[in-house]
């Protein structure tokens, strides 16, 4: 597709910027933004499902990974029961789709991402932020996902490099 108002080098200047504010993970030369979640992705061949293909066991997770994102969170939302307090939260993980690209890794629908010392499972995954509305050249993945209990069974923990 014909690039009218950019080019190849307005992207490549646009992407470096991004991993700049962003950084590595795995380096300490940390970005402007420094926020990581911890992704723990759904092992589907290892996860035990009964006749109806749920999980019968709880689901295995592989192990995590550490990736930069920017994090937009909701306000804690307190629900009072007969079982006592309960909270929910909302969260929105956004990650630059280049970077995710280059490790070879991106979230999905019933990953676990871990932050502020939550587990938050992913509800929605959207990747529609083009730019020059060029789909070709598509510049981030964000993930909505919502506060949940941590998996009690089958979760390797991260180990930092």
């Amino acid at each position: 597709m014909a690039q009218r108002y950019y080019g190849a080098k307005d992207l490549a200047t646009i992407e470096k910027f991004n991993r700049e504010l962003l950084g590595e993970p795995n380096i300490d030369d940390c970005g402007i933004i420094d926020q990581y979640v911890i992704l723990y992705r759904t092992s589907v061949y290892e996860t035990d499902t009964n006749m109806y293909g749920e999980a019968s066991e709880g689901k295995v997770y592989k192990q995590g990974v550490k990736l930069p994102c920017i994090v937009d969170a909701e306000d804690f939302d307190f629900q009072y029961t007969d079982f006592g307090p309960d909270n929910k939260q909302n969260v929105s993980f956004s990650f630059q789709r280049a970077y995710l690209v280059e490790v070879n890794l991106k979230p999905d629908i019933g990953d676990i991402l871990k932050w502020n010392d939550g587990y938050f499972e992913v509800n929605t995954y959207n990747e529609n932020q083009l730019i020059g509305g060029n789909p070709d050249n598509s510049h981030s993945i964000v993930v909505s996902a919502h506060l949940t209990r941590m998996p009690t069974t089958n979760l390797e923990e991260y180990r930092g490099s």
